[in-house]
């Protein structure tokens, strides 16, 4: 019989505010590793003898998977942004690194949505409809990041103009 809900509610709050400041150090998303770790423990059968070291090495483990998958994310990302570039771009390289420097420097969803929009070629309203938000929020924000990364870019002297 898995965890008694009960139990699970009080480990919940007990626990989840300290796993996620332990899980913080190892990946981006320590919310989203902390809450698998406690799904995977209200379904776990048997339930573990101590609750509470189990869910600190599940979070672990979490967390390392998620590491490992957004280094590999990261990587692919770049490598796809300097082969698109270097085929149909002759400017200078660093060029590209300035670039993808100034879209890691975006939040998240205006990242997500420019990334969408320029290399994944989708419409606005595909984009949109992904991110489950309205085709005017998806353009302000795509707006928004254009603008952003253009200051980032521009030479000193161009931006006093």
């Amino acid at each position: 019989m898995p965890v008694d809900p009960l139990q699970l509610a009080q480990l919940i709050e007990q626990h989840a505010r300290t796993l996620r400041l332990w899980v913080r150090s190892r990946c981006a998303s320590s919310e989203d590793v902390v809450q698998e770790a406690y799904c995977k423990l209200a379904v776990q059968e048997p339930p573990p003898d101590k609750p509470v070291a189990w869910l600190y090495r599940v979070c672990l483990n979490l967390a390392e998977k998620q590491r490992l998958s957004d280094t590999r994310r990261q990587r692919r990302e770049q490598a796809w942004a300097q082969q698109k570039s270097s085929t149909t771009n002759t400017d200078d390289p660093s060029n590209l690194t300035e670039i993808l420097a100034a879209v890691e420097t975006l939040d998240a969803e205006q990242r997500e949505i420019l990334v969408a929009r320029i290399w994944g070629k989708l419409s606005l309203e595909e984009v949109a409809e992904i991110c489950g938000i309205s085709t005017t929020t998806a353009f302000r924000r795509y707006n928004a990041a254009l603008q952003t990364i253009r200051e980032k870019l521009l030479p000193e002297s161009e931006k006093r103009q």
